[in-house]
């Protein structure tokens, strides 16, 4: 709220003595200067304005006499503290009848004074003030501003509304919106009727237009609603790209071949797609739990490929990249008529699943309201949409994901414990690429082969120092880091060879030197390798032999031998 200036006064003023008659009080006031006369508990301040009166009467009339008599003529006194202004100060103004206004202090000395002119002169400069403040703030913003009074004319249309909507200040202004808009598309127009406020709601203004709007009624002094004032944030791209993320068709590709591709690889990963394998023909939630990359999505779609919904949509929200004014309405939809009486509405995700499948990922960014009502549907298979009553039956399968450890969350008193107890019985932890370094192998072939294609490139194969090098790196960003790296590798690469150089730096930090052992080098012997360490070597390097000797730091010829005298093939 802007602070107003001080309301202004006059210091300048004489004291009439006692017994003074009407003729030296005019006398006085003739030479400029107002004068203070006080008779019993009256208090009179006269201006050179009151000559005129003062001159009907005889001048050698007694003053104190003559006041007595006008008691009329008395002025308001105020306390002037920090609490006077310009709103306290207009329900006394009936009291005034045109005299000025005196002030004391908290000592009950008079400081000074104003008259009805003066005030009229202070309240028109302060609402310039205060207007040119607001017109700054308005422009300031980047969100639309729209004011309308009572009657739904538009007082203030800003830039950002321009921009937004492709209507030019000149053509809305003073225009009553409803002409504009559908009017059950005026949130704004609801809130004079209502009066209530809005804060974060998503809302669509038009077809192709979606935002986050806060809206609030505008009250005069006695609390009567005059207007309503809404301010919108455009987030239409990032619904557009919301809706891009969670379809059907934009689904990660190869969701399935990623997982079952690895099944029978490192036993890490295969008690993962075991347990995924068991909970995919059920209907119960689940929860998947693992560091950002490790593939949360991409098991989802397996498990809903895996189970009897496969043949049903598999819909995605992302908590961590919806706004949150937009994430009630993103999963439960909302209901028409909440602000104007239409019927309108849409549904939400959980309803638009159907039969399928809802991935919900980042359920810690839920705010607790939102888990609350996360929860109620888990139980009751129902929804409420953003501004409904009813509750509407739901069938969606729900598989859901978190990076965090929700129950420390919940120790916390940061995430619902009901809620977390219900996720927490079907969980499934979803290790990270350092701790099941096995499988990089056949990623790293899937994913070459995947890029190749897309990029209508030969599959190159990696050498062993690219090997060695996947093998030694702690994979931060997981499997979407893997990714990342093999799509840079087949840009870059012109031949069959995958070389270090074509490796970010990230790796090339992380990758040590190996030593450059001879065919022929038997400075190692057989006896200085254990079988488990060859094993180990190779699994590392997807059975590349030349790989796992320059890892072991042997020659090749050494690792053949080992592994015939273990009964191992050697082709």
């Amino acid at each position: 709220m802007v602070k107003y200036e001080s309301i202004p006064f006059h210091t300048r003023f004489l004291p009439v003595r006692t017994g003074s008659t009407i003729g030296e009080l005019a006398s006085c006031l003739r030479s400029g200067e107002p004068a203070l006369s006080v008779v019993d508990s009256d208090v009179c301040l006269f201006t050179s304005d009151d000559l005129p009166l003062l001159q009907t009467f005889p001048s050698e009339d007694a003053l104190d006499a003559w006041q007595r008599t006008n008691r009329h003529l008395a002025s308001l006194v105020l306390l002037y503290d920090e609490t006077l202004s310009l709103g306290t100060l207009l329900p006394r103004l009936r009291e005034v009848r045109s005299r000025p206004i005196l002030f004391r202090n908290g000592e009950g000395s008079f400081i000074g004074y104003t008259t009805l002119t003066d005030l009229l002169e202070y309240a028109a400069m302060e609402q310039q003030r205060g207007a040119a403040y607001f017109a700054a703030l308005a422009e300031t913003v980047t969100d639309a501003v729209t004011i309308v009074d009572q009657q739904g004319k538009v007082m203030l249309w800003n830039t950002a509304a321009e921009s937004m909507y492709s209507l030019p200040r000149s053509d809305v202004e003073g225009q009553d919106i409803g002409s504009l808009f559908k009017k059950e598309n005026l949130m704004v127009l609801g809130i004079l009727d209502e009066g209530r406020v809005v804060r974060g709601a998503y809302h669509r203004s038009r077809d192709d237009k979606h935002v986050l709007i806060n809206v609030s009624p505008v009250r005069d002094a006695s609390g009567r609603i005059i207007g309503g004032i809404a301010a919108e944030q455009d987030i239409s791209q990032l619904v557009r790209l919301n809706d891009q993320l969670t379809s059907p068709d934009n689904a990660p590709s190869g969701a399935d071949e990623l997982f079952a591709s690895l099944k029978a690889k490192g036993s890490a990963i295969a008690n993962v797609m075991d347990m995924a394998e068991k909970v995919a023909g059920s209907d119960v939630p689940v929860l998947l739990v693992g560091e950002s990359g490790v593939g949360k999505q991409q098991l989802a779609k397996w498990i809903h490929q895996a189970g009897p919904r496969s043949s049903e949509p598999f819909l995605a929200v992302h908590c961590g990249i919806t706004p949150a004014g937009l994430l009630e309405a993103e999963l439960f939809g909302y209901q028409g008529g909440t602000f104007t009486g239409t019927v309108s509405g849409q549904p939400g995700k959980l309803e638009e699943a159907n039969d399928g499948t809802l991935f919900i990922s980042e359920i810690e960014r839920l705010s607790p309201e939102l888990q609350a009502k996360l929860y109620h549907t888990l139980k009751q298979y129902t929804v409420v949409r953003q501004g409904g009553f009813e509750p509407i039956p739901v069938r969606a399968r729900l598989l859901l994901a978190t990076t965090a450890n929700l129950e420390v969350l919940a120790e916390q008193g940061e995430f619902r414990s009901d809620l977390y107890y219900m996720l927490q019985a079907m969980s499934i932890r979803i290790p990270p690429l350092r701790e099941r370094t096995e499988d990089i192998p056949a990623l790293s072939r899937m994913l070459l082969a995947r890029y190749a294609e897309r990029y209508r490139k030969p599959v190159p194969a990696l050498s062993p120092e690219v090997f060695i090098a996947f093998s030694r790196y702690k994979w931060p960003g997981n499997m979407h880091e893997l990714s990342n790296v093999i799509e840079r590798c087949v840009i870059l690469s012109d031949g069959e060879i995958v070389t270090p150089d074509h490796l970010p730096a990230s790796l090339h930090n992380d990758r040590q030197t190996l030593p450059d052992v001879p065919a022929d080098d038997d400075s190692y012997t057989d006896a200085d390798i254990d079988i488990h360490a060859i094993r180990e070597a190779l699994a590392k390097t997807a059975g590349n032999k030349s790989a796992a000797a320059k890892q072991l730091g042997i020659s090749r010829g050494t690792l053949y031998n080992k592994l015939k005298e273990a009964g191992q093939e050697t082709s």
